[in-house]
């Protein structure tokens, strides 16, 4: 009985010991992508980017990248203050799938192309370019990306 209950603790330590090591080797990367704009009320500012817009913009370009399925998923798509606005903030985060096979610089890479290729789709439909102003603050959208 003592021998089988010692084989059985040293069979559980080895085990979880072997767990601990591969979550710490396939830890997760998260990319945070964040979006600024002018903002505006929908109706007396209608026509002004959205950084909402941009966001929503880029996951489709990531989408479009050629990653593949399942390496990756979006989480957190938030943005803008209520209902009847237009976005002046917008952000997601990405996350690598450990199993993917893609290395989190790789990703980082195709998430900042994605992010700038959104952020010029939106200020280009709105005809707005770096520089522009609106009420005297900059009227195109800007991004950040950062690994967390």
């Amino acid at each position: 009985m003592k021998k089988i209950f010692l084989t059985t603790l040293a069979a559980l330590v080895s085990s979880t010991c072997l767990l601990s090591v591969g979550y710490a080797q396939t830890a997760a990367a998260a990319i945070l992508v964040e979006f600024q704009g002018p903002g505006g009320h929908s109706s007396s500012n209608y026509g002004r980017t959205s950084a909402l817009h941009a966001a929503a913009r880029s996951i489709v370009k990531l989408q479009e990248a050629g990653l593949p399925m399942g390496s990756y998923s979006i989480a957190e798509l938030t943005g803008g203050n209520s209902v009847n606005s237009i976005a002046s903030d917008g952000k997601f985060i990405v996350k690598l799938n450990p199993q993917s096979g893609i290395s989190p610089e790789d990703l980082l890479s195709k998430v900042n192309e994605a992010a700038k290729a959104g952020t010029d789709a939106e200020n280009a439909f709105r005809n707005v370019k770096p520089g522009d102003l609106t009420a005297g603050a900059a009227a195109d959208i800007r991004y950040s990306v950062q690994m967390q």
